[in-house]
């Protein structure tokens, strides 16, 4: 009997929630489907600058961009050795400056060891010689009253080349442009239905005056043959509706090539896409692929927040939590249709990508909320469904906002292309033995010369990351996206062991989401992706999956079961990432001599001396691991040349091995301009902890009435300090600020439960929220915005 009232109750509570969510997930359903009407109606001019750095999202296979002068070279002569030349501004559009050397100077200057500068930026070069240098002056550039030429180092911090190189500079308006191939294609996905008119400018001709036979095609269906001509010119073409019905264009160039040896079709400069008369019907229908995609995304979207929200008590909000998820989404939607009309493209080109990240978002989804719930069982405190909930939520939309900037066409992880290179030189070249030997490239090119001097030490840069990243080349999709959606993933998840390390230590649930809300909306967290630090980011994630499980299974880590997984992960914090590696050799041992001291305090304290033993069982069979199967090799050259380097430069200062540092109060206050948010001067690079660091003593402080917690934030705290110290003798790029920001969380998040309790503090709370989490987004599309265009 009672089975079978439970049962009724089940199914009456599995009744009352599908109308919850069936009536919102339908007024999604409309909203989508009356912007998607609405925003297909507006059909806009699309332009493609063919040979820009914003081309390659539309092109497949075409022939690398090319630039050349559209008029005379104007000439001004360099001073003799001068290191830099000014010349009249204010020109309009993109130009080509040509910086020609002297019959005496040394070749590899402009051919190798420089780089182009205009008023103090450093611009693209497309092609370089013994005797020349050409160089791309952006438009935004160019407008500018005066321009001023230098040659600058080839890598920023490494020395200037010496004056005197260069005879004289000239400039001429600039064309773009790109050659096809035998068969290429441009791409306008999502463009919208009804007739189109695609304009060219092109040259069709072969350099050898062979015939091209350039023929043009709209999806499939043969459009014209296109003229041949030896000038450029502007060809107008019509695309039919009956062609577009599925409302992409995807136009397809086929010729015969001239080889030189590159198979060359026809030249491209600029193409437009315009919308022509069509009938009504035809205009305001979207594409079909494009609003199913798009209803995939939004009903997805809705399942991940109703199955985090299922477990909600829905009679405290004021809509059902499901409704608020709707109208959330329904807000996100027109903000989307907003942008389909404005930006046709990129915008256009997202909907396929945003349907994929939702496909992973709800496989996210069905994966971490069981995760989450055990690891917060692990900390042996009781949370409410709500704070379970509340965290993923934050982990979701963390997650989303840094994913939309990575699959955005133009975002470039700075260093990714770099590291996947090497893994990619791994699997196809058979480098491993020479990454892995002592001899490894990868010691000294991640040692500029500026900051180490001409002979720097041996510090190994060991090729783990690189050697566990080959496994994604078994994904269909570039590797480097694999690397910047495994790097999203393992910053977004320490929201989570954030919250677990503060439950741990018995801090209420507000002070866990507080910490954990903190940490998704710093600027900060957003640079190490922009960057494309991939084993930085891996490196630090393993240090707080360390520091996290010490603070979980303390009183465990002796059991076999503990040390079974958590040796292999010091193994990995060991070899992933050497600087990290070293934070975390670092750490432990500082913890041990703090656990040591405050033995005398007290009993609660000396309860944490049996500890150790097991801490240093596993850290024992790791680090003997790690120099087993890597580091081994580097004993001799360390105490050869590293250590006699270490030992100059702290003892006699870095200037004796060719490194130039400011006095240590000016390295010290280098780091505060950056500690701030947008509205501050410094508007490239800041990191958004302003607010939370003065707030971090006191809740450091607070700390001290919980021994483990206290103890493990105190040595997290000295290795920072530490390796601050050291970044004054040697370059470290800030990792030590990056491995602390969870501890600042944390202090910063204890002070702002306190202001809780009051009305002005709970504003305060929430506008530095607002404050960072609008620094971070400002932050992320401005770097986003500049990000250096790679590959052809």
């Amino acid at each position: 009997m009672l089975k079978r009232i439970n049962l009724r109750a089940a199914a009456s509570a599995q009744e009352q929630r599908l109308p919850s969510v069936a009536i919102p997930a339908l007024w999604l359903v409309i909203a989508t489907v009356i912007t998607l009407i609405a925003s297909y109606a507006i059909r806009p001019l699309v332009l493609v600058d063919i040979g820009d750095n914003r081309d390659g999202p539309f092109l497949v296979n075409f022939n690398a961009r090319e630039i050349d002068a559209a008029g005379p070279f104007e000439r001004f002569e360099w001073p003799a050795g001068a290191a830099s030349v000014t010349i009249p501004g204010g020109r309009e559009g993109v130009w080509l400056g040509r910086i020609i050397a002297r019959p005496d100077a040394d070749p590899t200057i402009l051919r190798r060891n420089s780089a182009g500068a205009v008023n103090g930026v450093r611009v693209e070069m497309p092609r370089r010689s013994d005797t020349e240098m050409l160089v791309k002056i952006p438009a935004h550039i160019a407008a500018a009253p005066a321009l001023t030429f230098e040659l600058v180092s080839p890598l920023v911090g490494d020395p200037a080349p010496p004056p005197g190189v260069p005879m004289a500079v000239e400039i001429a308006p600039a064309r773009t442009y790109r050659w096809s191939a035998e068969e290429s294609e441009i791409r306008f996905p999502r463009l919208g239905q009804g007739n189109w008119i695609v304009r060219l400018d092109a040259v069709i001709a072969h350099p050898d005056g062979s015939p091209v036979n350039a023929r043009l095609s709209a999806n499939g269906v043969f459009l014209a043959r296109l003229p041949e001509q030896p000038q450029s010119r502007r060809l107008h073409i019509l695309v039919p509706a009956a062609v577009m019905s599925g409302g992409d264009l995807n136009l397809t160039l086929q010729a015969d090539p001239f080889r030189d040896p590159r198979p060359l079709g026809v030249l491209i400069a600029d193409i437009a896409v315009a919308p022509a008369d069509s009938p009504f019907l035809s205009v305001i229908a979207p594409p079909p692929v494009a609003l199913g995609l798009s209803l995939l995304t939004v009903l997805g979207l809705f399942a991940c927040l109703a199955l985090l929200t299922t477990d909600l008590d829905q009679r405290r909000w004021l809509l059902k939590p499901t409704s608020w998820a709707a109208v959330g989404l329904i807000v996100a939607v027109i903000a989307g249709g907003w942008a389909l009309i404005t930006f046709r493209f990129p915008s256009g080109q997202m909907i396929d990508r945003l349907a994929a990240l939702t496909i992973l978002s709800l496989a996210l989804t069905l994966i971490l909320r069981p995760l989450t719930r055990w690891l917060l069982r692990q900390t042996g405190a009781v949370v409410s469904p709500e704070f379970t909930a509340g965290l993923l939520i934050v982990f979701l939309v963390g997650f989303w906002l840094k994913a939309i900037g990575m699959i955005f066409p133009y975002f470039v992880g700075i260093d990714v292309f770099w590291h996947m290179d090497k893994a990619r030189r791994i699997i196809y070249d058979g480098a491993l033995p020479l990454y892995y030997s002592v001899n490894s490239p990868l010691n000294e090119t991640t040692m500029p010369v500026a900051e180490w001097g001409v002979n720097p030490p041996v510090i190994p840069y060991s090729p783990w990351f690189h050697i566990l990243a080959t496994s994604y080349a078994i994904f269909p999709w570039p590797m480097e996206t694999t690397a910047n959606f495994v790097s999203l993933l393992m910053d977004m998840s320490r929201v989570i062991l954030i919250a677990a390390i503060a439950l741990k230590a018995g801090l209420s649930q507000r002070v866990a989401f507080l910490a954990a809300v903190t940490y998704a909306v710093l600027p900060v967290t957003f640079l190490l992706h922009i960057w494309g630090n991939v084993p930085t980011s891996a490196g630090l994630w393993l240090n707080l999956l360390v520091q996290t499980t010490i603070l979980l299974a303390w009183d465990r880590l002796g059991e076999w079961r503990v040390q079974l997984w958590f040796v292999p992960l010091l193994v990995l914090a060991f070899l992933v990432y050497t600087v990290t590696g070293v934070f975390t050799g670092v750490f432990l041992i500082v913890f041990t001599a703090l656990v040591w001291l405050n033995a005398r305090r007290g009993v609660e304290w000396r309860t944490l001396l049996p500890g150790l033993q097991p801490l240093w069982i596993a850290a024992g069979m790791a680090i003997g691991l790690a120099i087993a199967i890597y580091y081994g090799q580097y004993f001799q050259p360390i105490l050869e040349r590293t250590l006699p380097y270490m030992a100059t430069v702290f003892t006699r200062g870095p200037e004796t091995v060719g490194v130039s540092r400011p006095p240590f109060h000016e390295y010290l206050w280098s780091f505060v301009p950056h500690l701030g948010y947008h509205l501050w001067p410094n508007r490239y690079l800041y990191y958004g902890l302003a607010i939370p660091l003065i707030f971090f003593i006191p809740g450091y402080w607070a700390m001290r009435t919980r021994p483990l917690l206290w103890l493990v934030v105190s040595a997290w705290g000295t290795v920072a300090l530490l390796f601050l110290l050291a970044g004054y003798r040697i370059s470290m790029v800030d990792k030590q600020l990056f491995y602390l920001i969870p501890v600042i969380c944390l202090a910063w998040a204890i002070m702002a439960d306190r202001l809780w309790a009051r009305r002005w503090g709970q504003l305060l709370v929430l506008a530095t929220l607002a404050l960072s989490l609008g620094s971070a987004l400002w932050l992320w599309v401005m770097r986003i915005s500049i990000s250096p265009i790679q590959g052809n």
